[in-house]
């Protein structure tokens, strides 16, 4: 257990217990998911694939003879046979051995054809990493395309739990919190597929665990390291890189940045190292909206979509917009939590009060904290403005969300907001529920309450699954 505490960074074998079987349980579902839900059970997951293997093979921003509703690459032919097979079959077919079936005996192809994934190239080429390579490795390794298909998912678990670890450890406190993020079912679920949601999920969990870190330094008037400045420089690139509006999450990095220059805890270095990168950031982020802005992601699903026409209808209903925009947030249930595909609708998404009850748990799971915590003095006042920029930053990306959904995925002058789902936002809760914590010890059966709770989703989700194969 003492190299387990060290590697998580904590000094409370309760607290490192209960951590680390949270960590077990998330990365042994997760890997259950990997081998038995079928391609394309989690949202999207074709997409993503075809995807990886277009990049792969060169193709950044391919389109089919000039056709801006299809965009995307070569695959070979039995990659598409393979991902074919289980779409057309679709949700009775969510569980199954696939390697074992007879599709699972597709050889590897080197006969290539144009395949669209025109709703995955808006996403940045480098957040398919982990599965870019394993279809690199492949191009050598000749595996058919369900054992090509299985590396890639593991890749890109593994890759998750590597930064979950990471962002843990750099945690100074509430490291419990993104233990019980890592038990949410569909954060789990995501990691377990091929999803561009791994990379932008992780990516935010590491800039908060990060952004926590300096805060937290410059709350105790520490002075900043070079390897904090490295860190934070890093995450905040990955954000970046991350699904738009992921980006906007750096603007939660100004207040800490001014404050620690204003009681002198940076370096000259450190500070144009963190600027540099900061606006280089916002630079790559702009880079990429330029590049895809004529990528028509709603004409290639058969929608009525055309961005400059839906700016003109905002423009000529101003009031309107408003009125719609504001409704369609404030009505949004952002309590469902998403369990893929299943055969009946009923097993794609837990009981309210399962999720409400989860929720209550995850909100107050700041509350425990290691034996060892102690509450730092600092000042208030000051310290408000680093929570309120966290603040404004969480809610300026739930406003961008449903903006860009409306520009480029909703009908030309519709009176709601299409394509809106709750995984977009999961990651971002983690800015509300690491501000430092000034609490006093709590009774322990309190907070065995707070984590026994929040494992109710991902019991529903063993219980769902067993149901479904049984």
């Amino acid at each position: 257990m003492e190299r387990i505490e060290k590697l998580l960074g904590i000094k409370d074998k309760t607290y490192a217990r209960h951590v680390f079987i949270a960590l077990c349980i998330s990365f042994l579902v997760a890997l259950g998911a990997v081998l038995y839900r079928n391609p394309g059970s989690w949202m999207d997951e074709q997409s993503h694939y075809y995807r990886a293997i277009q990049i792969s093979n060169g193709d950044v921003y391919k389109n089919d003879n000039g056709n801006m509703a299809l965009f995307g690459g070569m695959v070979s032919e039995n990659q598409q046979s393979f991902m074919d097979y289980f779409i057309k079959n679709g949700p009775n077919h969510t569980f199954g051995l696939y390697p074992l079936s007879e599709v699972g005996k597709l050889q590897y192809s080197e006969k290539n054809r144009f395949q669209a994934a025109t709703n995955a190239v808006p996403y940045h080429p480098l957040v398919y990493f982990p599965y870019v390579l394993i279809a690199l490795l492949n191009k050598i390794l000749h595996l058919t395309p369900a054992t090509e298909f299985i590396f890639m998912r593991l890749s890109g678990l593994t890759f998750a739990f590597f930064v979950l670890i990471l962002s843990i450890r750099i945690m100074p406190f509430s490291k419990w919190t993104i233990a019980a993020l890592s038990l949410h079912p569909t954060i789990l679920l995501t990691n377990s597929a091929i999803s561009a949601d791994v990379f932008t999920n992780v990516s935010i969990i590491f800039f908060v665990a990060c952004l926590t870190k300096v805060t937290y330094k410059v709350a105790k008037l520490k002075t900043f390291q070079k390897l904090d400045a490295i860190q934070l420089g890093i995450s905040i690139i990955l954000v970046s890189l991350a699904k738009v509006p992921a980006f906007l999450i750096i603007i939660s990095v100004f207040p800490m940045l001014y404050f620690a220059n204003k009681e002198k805890l940076t370096s000259r270095f450190i500070n144009f190292f963190l600027l540099f990168t900061l606006f280089f950031s916002i630079l790559c982020s702009l880079l990429l909206i330029v590049l895809i802005k004529d990528v028509n992601t709603g004409a290639y699903f058969g929608r009525n979509v055309n961005t400059f026409k839906q700016l003109s209808h905002i423009f000529s209903n101003i009031f309107k917009f408003i009125s719609m925009y504001l409704r369609e947030i404030f009505s949004y249930d952002y309590t469902v939590i998403q369990l893929g595909y299943a055969e009946e609708v009923t097993y794609q998404k837990p009981p309210i009060l399962v999720s409400i009850l989860y929720y209550v748990a995850y909100g107050l799971s700041w509350l425990y904290q290691e034996k060892e915590y102690r509450v730092t003095k600092i000042d208030i006042k000051k310290f408000n403005l680093i929570q309120i920029g966290k603040i404004f930053s969480f809610f300026a990306i739930i406003l961008s969300t449903f903006l860009i959904l409306y520009l480029q995925f909703s009908l030309v002058g519709s009176d709601i907001i299409e394509g809106v789902q709750q995984r977009y936002f999961i990651a971002y809760s983690l800015l509300l529920l690491t501000f430092i914590p000034n609490i006093a010890k709590l009774k322990r059966t309190f907070l065995n309450g707070i984590v026994v709770v929040t494992y109710f989703p991902l019991v529903t989700y063993i219980i769902y699954f067993f149901t479904q194969i049984f």
